[in-house]
């Protein structure tokens, strides 16, 4: 049997203890069902979506809301969405959904006795106009109620920063972190849909080339010591050229991209079962307790509660 609701049903907002944060929740009797959310004075809601229901649950939807873009990263469990019009979006664990909406009309679905847990950024058109994006809106006007940009697999930099955030929303974390925080995930899922600068100079293109050797070295090599000096020297570049080039091909750093690189494969070898010291030196750490802390602080974890949840 479904239980169906809409936001009258929702408990009134209230404060998360004494963090910023505001809670509405459904009666108790439907479950563990809860959603906090954290809104920025520059347009960027942050929304953390706990369920647990004991039914299947149907969330009807009639808002009538400015123009925004909203990214869903699904952290646990399976629901779905269908908008007035038919479309549906289905929102999978280790999966992201990238939408423009001119208004939200519909239903969202919520399966029993599965824990759902999902992170959402919501954009308003100040925010887009601020940082070039409002194209991405294109689509979404008055007469559509979504334009359907991106739903598939995320990789490690978004599973990360998703974790950040539900990790700042856990322990208090300061405002300024996570904004921050949120601003890097919105950046991260947008980028590849933004149009890109064409490349009119042979010179341009010559550096991209180098960047991109660069990144080729991080990626086949990320298990060696590798430092900003030695990637100038192997890819015939200077510092500051490298480090320009990075932010401006990639959107980071070499350091974090190396960062990033190696979390990702420490995360994918303690996955196979491998001890964490093990993993640690394979991902080019030279001590145990540097690779626990940097691993920790990446992903908001240990390393062992990795291994302990594959054994």
């Amino acid at each position: 049997m479904s239980y169906r609701f809409t936001a009258a049903d929702r408990s009134a907002p209230t404060r998360v203890g004494n963090t910023p944060w505001v809670r509405s929740q459904l009666p108790a009797e439907l479950g563990t069902c809860y959603t906090d959310q954290l809104l920025f004075e520059d347009g960027l809601a942050v929304v953390y979506a706990n369920y647990h229901p004991r039914h299947d649950l149907v969330e009807t939807s009639t808002q009538e809301r400015q123009r925004s873009l909203t990214v869903a990263v699904a952290l646990d469990g399976q629901s779905s969405s269908t908008g007035a019009n038919g479309q549906r979006f289905d929102f999978i664990s280790g999966q992201s959904t990238i939408a423009a909406y001119g208004c939200l009309r519909g239903e969202r679905h919520y399966p029993a006795n599965q824990a759902i847990r999902q992170v959402r950024l919501i954009a308003q058109e100040p925010l887009l106009h601020k940082y070039g994006l409002i194209g991405l809106l294109d689509g979404s006007g008055q007469g559509r109620n979504t334009h359907h940009l991106f739903c598939g697999k995320h990789g490690a930099a978004t599973q990360r920063l998703a974790e950040s955030l539900i990790h700042l929303h856990d322990h208090a974390g300061s405002l300024l972190d996570t904004h921050i925080t949120a601003l890097g995930l919105l950046s991260e899922q947008v980028r590849p849909f933004v149009p890109q600068e064409k490349v009119t100079s042979k010179a341009y293109a010559h550096d991209q080339d180098i960047m991109q050797r660069a990144r080729g070295i991080l990626m086949s090599q990320y298990g060696r010591p590798l430092t900003v000096g030695y990637l100038c020297a192997a890819v015939g570049t200077n510092e500051f050229k490298l480090k320009q080039g990075f932010r401006a091909l990639f959107g980071t750093s070499p350091h974090r991209m190396l960062t990033d690189i190696r979390m990702a494969k420490a995360w994918e070898l303690l996955e196979t079962g491998l001890q964490v010291s093990t993993v640690a030196y394979r991902v080019g750490f030279a001590h145990l307790s540097s690779f626990s802390a940097a691993f920790e602080r990446y992903y908001g974890r240990t390393p062992k509660s990795v291994r302990r949840a594959i054994s």
